[in-house]
This record gives structure tokens, sequence and C-alpha cells, in this order.
């Protein structure tokens, strides 16, 4: 059973416009509660296949990781959230990296960002020949309260990116 938008959108504005007193008062943990959630009894699942040495690997982050000097932060005000994505190289360093995502703790990540965009581990896999290969470039996301726009909009652009690049296997970290 695909996601339907159609339904969703309707049940998500009804959300907003009820949540929004909560939201504006800092009280997130009632207005999560009351997320219209999409269930899906059709999980589009794909076996694994192939030898992780002859693929190429690419990592997607929740974490809300964007390039400091070079990248706008996520929007962490609206109810809807950003379902926009940050383009990651792979020469990153950790000190060029920020954090725009208001709903979990940022310690852990700010002492190694490997606990959430492994980044590093990965290019030690390349370098041991266990992976083939990590893509040049690596997505954050942040937290997504508007499915609709990504599923419709943002999903569809990551995706022809992924492929441009030729990547076989996407490293999925949700925070």
């Amino acid at each position: 059973m695909p996601i339907d938008l159609d339904k969703f959108k309707p049940a998500y504005d009804k959300w907003v416009e009820e949540s929004m007193p909560d939201y504006l008062a800092g009280n997130v943990k009632e207005v999560i509660k009351k997320y219209p959630l999409i269930v899906s009894g059709d999980v589009p699942w794909t076996a694994y296949s192939g030898s992780p040495s002859e693929q190429t690997f690419a990592i997607v982050t929740s974490g809300g990781f964007y390039l400091k000097d070079r990248q706008p932060p996520f929007d962490t005000v609206s109810i809807h959230g950003d379902p926009s994505f940050r383009e990651i190289p792979r020469t990153v360093r950790p000190d060029e990296l920020g954090i725009a995502h208001a709903h979990y703790d940022h310690s852990l990540a700010e002492q190694d960002i490997n606990v959430i965009f492994p980044i590093q581990r990965f290019i030690e896999l390349e370098r041991e020949n266990i992976v083939g290969r990590v893509a040049d470039t690596h997505y954050s996301f942040s937290y997504v309260n508007d499915a609709v726009s990504l599923v419709a909009e943002t999903v569809p652009k990551l995706i022809s990116r992924v492929k441009a690049a030729k990547v076989d296997v996407l490293f999925m970290v949700p925070v």
C-alpha cells in the first residue's frame, strides 16, 4: 500500500492548526503525541546483494548537519520542520560542521560526529578494502514534520543525486 499523501495532507493541516498553541508554548512532547503518523502496510524492502568491496556507499543522516561557512542551517523554528537536505563532502572535518536540529541532545555528536554521521569510519573501511568506495557526497536532513513536501519534492531530488553519483548503498542513520 503506497503512502496516500492526499489523505495525509488534511490530517497534517488539522494537526498543525490544533498543535500550534502547544508548539508555540514549547510543549513539543504534547505536539508529537498528536502527529498523524503515516502507517504503510507495504515496506519497500530490497534485500542486500552484492559485495561491499565492489560497491559505492553514501551516508544519509537526520542529524541536522550543515557546513558552517558554506550552507544555511536548517530551520529549527517552524512546526513544519525543514524538508531540505544538505550535501556534505567526504572530506569534511568535524570542526566544519554545525548542527541545526532542535529535537535531540547534541552532546555525543559534538564529541564524535561518527555516532550519527560515520564518515570517518566509512573512509577507514574503504582504506581496508572492506567497502569499494565512499561517495564524494553524503546527505543530512534535520527534523521534518511536513511529510508531503519531503516525499513529493525532496526525496526525488535526493534519489536523482544518488543515482547520478552511482551510489550502490545508502547507509541511513536516523536520529
